[in-house]
């Protein structure tokens, strides 16, 4: 008798292994989509197709009637790294709730999701560092944008060597509220794994050249502070040995409010800048104006010291 059982058991097992591949649901020509499914009379269950040239980023659906239409096709259906796009005007039995699931974006922290290039309030994001994963209600062109929630000003021939300035403007509603910012770069290892290569600002207690070390500069604080909504930045571009493409992130926080902006940045060019209004911040602003004045007359007696000396000296 059990032996009767078992042999009922593994028969209903082949048969609904049997049912799963045979039904696929789809038929592609293009080597880099493939799909699973449960095949229930004509209920496709689980249908998930994936596309292994995007880093294995796949759609899948609970539950679908695929007998109208017939399997799904090369055209119907496209996933790419940062986007997913069902085409439902010729499937509109594919416009239902669905999870997209990126295994290969490029954000080094959590994106913002558009559909049809705008913000979109009725998906549901769950980001896991390289996968994230989007319930959305129906479908669309979907796509992922890296947060920029302020605008950040780049001087890109800073008066000082090794490091890129910045101006983070937050904005008008953030002039009352004082932020706390850190910049980070992300490098990209072989594995698509964001690496945190560094964080800024420096750490290090910024000492004065007469009296107490000055415990109000970035080093010290181990943040950038914001006035009126803007701060002054940097991050180190010396330090990114090993990476030719990186994320830039700056994160500001308030008690209540955190602000994101995400830019890639490569090393592989100069970049034309996009608004170069922040150049000399940092030797205009606060303490720093003092340390330029004390060089500029220190640079002065050193040339009329130097003067005299010739002059003495000349026969």
């Amino acid at each position: 008798m059990k032996l009767i059982q078992y042999i009922i058991g593994v028969a209903l097992v082949v048969a609904t292994l049997a049912g799963a591949i045979a039904a696929s649901g789809t038929d592609f020509s293009d080597v880099c989509y493939t799909s699973t499914h449960i095949s229930d009379g004509d209920i496709t269950n689980d249908l998930r197709i994936v596309n292994s040239c995007a880093a294995n980023s796949y759609i899948e659906w609970s539950e679908l009637n695929l007998t109208i239409l017939g399997n799904v096709t090369d055209g119907d259906v496209y996933i790419g790294l940062n986007w997913m796009f069902v085409d439902s005007s010729l499937r509109p039995d594919l416009d239902v709730p669905a999870t997209l699931v990126f295994s290969g974006h490029s954000f080094a922290v959590e994106p913002e999701v558009l559909r049809n290039g705008i913000l979109c309030s009725s998906c549901n994001l769950t980001y896991r560092g390289g996968r994230i994963e989007v319930d959305v209600p129906g479908f669309s062109n979907y796509s992922l944008q890296g947060r920029q929630d302020f605008t950040v000003y780049s001087d890109q021939e800073p008066e000082l060597d090794k490091k890129v300035y910045q101006t983070v403007d937050l904005g008008d509603a953030y002039r009352s509220t004082d932020f706390a910012c850190i910049v980070q770069v992300f490098g990209q290892n072989e594995q698509l794994e964001w690496v945190l290569v560094q964080t800024n600002p420096e750490r290090a207690v910024q000492g004065k050249i007469l009296g107490n070390p000055d415990m109000n500069q970035p080093e010290s604080l181990g943040y950038f502070p914001t006035e009126n909504g803007v701060a002054n930045t940097y991050f180190r571009n010396h330090r990114i040995n090993g990476y030719n493409d990186f994320e830039l992130v700056v994160q500001c926080t308030s008690n209540s409010t955190k602000l994101v902006y995400e830019e890639s940045i490569s090393t592989r060019y100069i970049p034309a800048g996009r608004a170069v209004v922040s150049r000399g911040v940092w030797l205009t602003d606060g303490d720093n104006a003092f340390y330029a004045v004390f060089i500029v007359i220190g640079g002065i007696i050193l040339l009329w010291v130097g003067g005299m000396v010739w002059k003495s000296v000349k026969p």
